[in-house]
């Protein structure tokens, strides 16, 4: 027993001295050094590198990747500001609606970055505080990262629920609709809670709007379209699994899997966006997407690889099984506090779930009771790094949006979210 949180101990240790040094990649670079400690020095035998996950993220990338280098996020970062400018008195539930449903399309929470600014300003000129849509909003694109069958973090935790017999249909089945109840009672939240001071003029710094147009291709719009429409394709064939075509193998009958189905559709994207535009591929590369998703793929690829070497070794899966899996199987609520502290210091949903969804399939938790509580990996504002976070804060010209300011909002919305997860696991029966 002494061993094995020795283990663990260098496992985090490794874990946040990568982080610290070179975000999701140095956390990937460092648990794979670990690893080599576990195997030459603790003599446990190597587990199996999450190759599935970092394949279906480096698709997702180079997809993503695609559709900014060619102008598809600016269009549709333009789309989004035309919306919530529409409607300014309500933008503390337009601003995340909007939010929601571009995270959701696109898979990355840093879109949300783009429309932060156009956030702000229209709330100043509402007179409503910037500091609540903000933080809605803010707190919204993480609720909507774990839905998105675009995103790094989804990605990992399908691949994983899948070989537990999991469909992407049943995920999305309480993820998504947990998500949507939850952002609009944070929206609620945020309307009521807290001082309702109005905007004053000396705390605006009036600068001229200078309002420019911009200008987007036919082969633009149809290259998003056609990124969006392969999303859907994702979804469908999530949510319908039957429709997957079947082999026959070696006298089996053998079906595409949803890990398949993901490559092939993000990289169809990628194939008519090529064929659209010219696109530089250093563009691509360098793209902030494909560069997130690059940390994303480390990420997973060092701790996962890791988290299975540790937690895979004989010795150290009967402790699991017989010592701490009795205890939490009979507490299972430890679990949503362990997710949540865990979140809290590694900060990135994707490399929070390749650390705690194999520890927790591990102890016996029935695989839908994480899915209901799948958004306390979103326990990552309590340590204010987020780009998000630290955007809004710097864009409100107020001075009321500060970094503590998502943290009571932040519990509010995951608490909910635990809540009507696991009411809509017992309504479904899972």
């Amino acid at each position: 027993m002494l061993l094995f949180v020795v283990e663990i101990v260098i496992m985090i240790l490794a874990i946040l001295l990568g982080l610290r040094t070179a975000g999701a990649l140095g956390c990937g670079i460092f648990a794979i050094v670990a690893q080599l400690i576990m195997i030459f020095g603790f003599q446990l035998p190597p587990g199996s590198a999450p190759v599935t996950a970092v394949l279906i993220i480096l698709s997702i990338g180079i997809a993503g990747g695609t559709l900014q280098a060619t102008g598809g996020i600016d269009y549709l970062v333009y789309l989004a500001s035309k919306i919530i400018e529409r409607f300014p008195r309500s933008i503390i539930f337009i601003a995340p609606i909007i939010v929601f449903l571009f995270v959701f399309g696109v898979g990355t929470a840093n879109i949300a970055l783009s429309l932060e600014p156009i956030i702000a300003k229209t709330a100043v000129k509402a007179n409503i505080q910037p500091k609540r849509p903000l933080t809605a909003s803010v707190l919204t694109a993480n609720l909507a990262l774990l839905c998105s069958p675009a995103a790094s973090a989804t990605a990992y935790i399908i691949s994983v629920m899948a070989g537990h017999g999991i469909s992407m249909g049943q995920y999305l089945s309480i993820v998504l609709p947990t998500a949507i109840i939850t952002m609009l009672l944070l929206s609620v939240f945020c309307t009521f809670v807290g001082r309702k001071t109005a905007v004053t003029e000396s705390e605006i710094a009036h600068t001229p709007d200078v309002e420019v147009t911009p200008s987007f291709s036919k082969k633009v719009k149809i290259g998003v379209v056609a990124f969006l429409l392969c999303v859907v394709g994702i979804l469908t064939f999530g949510i319908f699994p039957e429709l997957m075509p079947t082999f026959k193998v070696d006298g089996k009958e053998v079906a595409l899997t949803m890990t398949e189905i993901v490559q092939f559709f993000m990289y169809l994207s990628v194939a008519v966006n090529l064929l659209l535009q010219k696109i530089n591929t250093s563009d691509i590369l360098s793209s902030n997407i494909t560069q997130s998703a690059i940390g994303a793929l480390f990420a997973v690829l060092g701790p996962g690889w890791l988290g299975a070497t540790i937690f895979n070794a004989p010795e150290n899966l009967k402790i699991i099984r017989d010592d701490i899996g009795k205890t939490i199987q009979s507490v299972p609520w430890l679990v949503i506090i362990l997710v949540a502290v865990v979140a809290m210091i590694v900060i990135s949903q994707t490399a929070t779930a390749s650390i705690m969804v194999p520890i927790v399939m591990s102890m016996g938790i029935p695989p839908m009771y994480f899915v209901a509580m799948v958004q306390t990996l979103n326990v990552n504002f309590v340590i204010p790094a987020q780009p998000t976070i630290l955007f809004a804060v710097s864009l409100d010209e107020t001075g009321r949006t500060r970094p503590t300011s998502f943290i009571i909002p932040g519990f509010f919305a995951v608490i909910v979210s635990v809540i009507v997860g696991f009411t809509l696991k017992m309504i479904l029966g899972y």
